[in-house]
């Protein structure tokens, strides 16, 4: 009995992967399922939001969209986990940057397994309505979020895919990474896409 509390007492202490980067938690993951586990757990909410932004120039019922996007979404940790080591913090930077590349290529490849083709046009005509950035980022902020899921979800797919990631919290240059585009290509696109978004919600007042 003494032996047992013992050996409970002075036991390493398990490490708080909470406070571990991304990075880290990946270079563990190899090794610890814990680490797995805690990565998985804190950026699969973003991944799936992301896919599913994407889907919808695939599928137009929620629901199956949603389904699919979970599906896509084991695809992608699947990938991963299958070679832990594919990532390098020192070749690919950020863990997260990595996996969202990963989720936009099963996004690509299931619409090829599909004969399906995603909408490459750049749609580059922008809403008059003779308003500078800051009261379009205005319009923005004050939009619910049914309003802007709503709104972004009518852009044009390449617009649609910098604005999620952007929301994301990605850089410029992140954005340009996970896209294989350029970055002027992608201050376009977002500078339209937002645009886009305050004339609709512009259209919601009137």
């Amino acid at each position: 009995m003494l032996k047992a509390v013992a050996t409970r007492i002075f036991a390493p202490l398990s490490p708080n992967y909470s406070h571990y980067s991304d990075e880290q938690l990946a270079q563990l993951a190899a090794d610890s399922a814990k680490a797995r586990d805690v990565l998985v757990l804190r950026l699969s909410d973003d991944v799936l939001y992301f896919l599913q932004a994407q889907l919808v120039s695939l599928s137009e019922d929620s629901h199956t969209r949603r389904q699919l996007a979970l599906d896509l979404l084991h695809e992608v940790w699947l990938r991963w986990l299958a070679q832990p080591q594919r990532f390098s913090p020192q070749q690919q930077g950020s863990f997260k940057a990595w996996l969202f590349s990963l989720a936009r290529n099963q996004v690509i490849d299931y619409a090829r397994r599909q004969k399906r083709h995603l909408p490459v046009e750049e749609c580059l005509q922008e809403p008059n309505l003779h308003l500078d950035a800051q009261h379009i980022e205005g319009l923005i902020m004050a939009a619910t979020e049914q309003q802007l899921t709503a709104a972004i979800a009518d852009l044009p797919h390449l617009q649609r895919e910098v604005l999620t990631l952007q929301l994301e919290g990605f850089s410029l240059q992140e954005i340009a990474q996970i896209t294989a585009s350029a970055q002027e290509s992608v201050k376009t696109r977002l500078r339209y896409a937002r645009a886009k978004i305050a004339a609709t919600m512009v259209k919601g007042e009137q």
